[in-house]
């Protein structure tokens, strides 16, 4: 018995024969299978102690420092992309917290996508921001975004918000993420009795070389004012900028309509759009180079039922879509050597994209458009007590908690300025 003992233990721990025996189970062990990255062979590492665990994978073959830089480069833009991804390992986070990374990483961000929705302004019994679809690491602190009373918001564009107060002849102009907010008095022609239902648009009026907007916190802006004569068919505008401060010539366009105030303004290669209403059948079209207001009429073929609005399309045109559920009709306008077409329309089916299937028998769905972000392509449609955010481009959609009795709402956009980072 002795004997066999020692014969089997110097079979096991011998390591001068030439293939004739094998290596122990310990050192069998201690060998650690890791594939390469193109899935190929794979690579076999020995612990040179065995009572250390095998390393994480991200440590077993780090990747070359400017691939991992170039690889986080490529996350979203929102806050807690960076921070799941520094959580991975301290080689990660030493990449993701770098100051110089932080700071190409929200250039090549904004250079790559447009600045995220943050949130959604609307009004149920009072003006409210909501974020519920949003991760909570990506949530930006509520009282940012309070709203005084008595004012209605008109629209948000470039990270700032236009609101009209409902009894006096005034506007707030006011920036969530940097806190600046400014009060302007309308000029003498739109305030009462000549006009009451004022409306209006806000925008970046930055014009430095390299500037994207989305970071525009601190940036110089313009107010395009529009209101309608109330004894006179003919709209009235006025542009505000902040860097004169003051506002532009009026200018006026005759017109035997009025503007929908709930449908906030779109802006499409420097022109700004109004819907007029349902009975105009037109959009309000205002030049901001020519400083000129043209009516624009819709598509005769356009069916006045269901809910319409305003969209900017793919190719960079203004466009339409009217919604009654489940069809959603996509209007594109398209002007070839000056004279101006309406296509026919694309028509989606939307039982698939809302995930509501068809229902049995002839039961009418309460739906309606609420809401429009140009830059995201994203639009909000209401049916049966529920809100979706649909995006245009891959027809994807996400429905929105807490949303029942919903009003119109409006979405603001921006990134996140440096001191919301990791």
């Amino acid at each position: 018995m002795a004997g066999r003992r020692r014969s089997r233990s110097r079979i096991h721990t011998s390591d001068d024969d030439d293939g004739a025996t094998r290596p122990s189970r310990r050192r069998r062990r201690a060998e650690v299978a890791v594939p390469l990255p193109d899935g190929g062979d794979t690579l076999s590492e020995s612990l040179q102690d065995d009572s250390r665990p095998p390393p994480a994978p991200s440590e077993s073959l780090p990747l070359p420092l400017d691939m991992l830089w170039k690889i986080l480069l490529l996350l979203p833009p929102q806050p807690s992309s960076r921070l799941r991804a520094s959580a991975v390992s301290r080689r990660w986070r030493g990449v993701a917290t770098d100051p110089n990374f932080k700071s190409q990483f929200r250039v090549h961000r904004r250079n790559c996508k447009p600045p995220p929705i943050l949130g959604l302004f609307v009004r149920r019994w009072k003006m409210e921001f909501r974020q519920g679809f949003l991760h909570p690491s990506d949530r930006v602190p509520a009282e940012r975004f309070s709203i005084p009373s008595r004012y209605d918001i008109r629209g948000c564009r470039h990270g700032r918000v236009l609101a009209v107060h409902r009894e006096y002849a005034k506007l707030l102009v006011f920036a969530p993420l940097s806190g600046e907010v400014c009060t302007l008095s309308v000029p003498d022609e739109f305030r009462p009795p000549s006009c009451f239902h004022l409306n209006g648009a806000v925008l970046c009026d930055a014009n430095d070389h390299g500037h994207v907007h989305g970071m525009c916190h601190q940036s110089p802006f313009k107010v395009v004012l529009l209101s309608r004569y109330s004894m006179e068919d003919r709209f009235i505008t006025s542009v505000y900028s902040s860097r004169s401060k003051k506002w532009s010539v009026v200018v006026s366009k005759e017109a035997p309509c009025s503007v929908d105030s709930d449908v906030p303004a779109i802006l499409v290669n420097n022109r700004l759009y109004w819907l007029l209403s349902s009975k105009a059948r037109g959009l309000l079209e205002f030049d901001l180079d020519r400083q000129s207001l043209t009516v624009i009429e819709w598509p005769t073929s356009m069916i006045d039922s269901g809910s319409h609005g305003m969209i900017k399309t793919e190719e960079g045109a203004v466009g339409l879509v009217r919604f009654s559920f489940p069809s959603l009709e996509i209007w594109q306008r398209k002007i070839n050597q000056g004279v101006a077409t309406w296509l026919d329309p694309r028509i989606v089916d939307m039982h698939n994209v809302l995930g509501i299937p068809p229902q049995i028998g002839r039961r009418r769905w309460p739906c309606s458009l609420r809401g429009y972000e140009e830059e995201n392509h994203v639009i909000i449609l209401y049916v049966d007590d529920s809100a979706y955010m649909v995006d245009l481009k891959s027809m994807q959609s996400t429905k929105l908690d807490g949303s029942r009795s919903m009003n119109r709402c409006h979405p603001f956009t921006s990134f996140y300025p440096p001191d919301m980072a990791i």
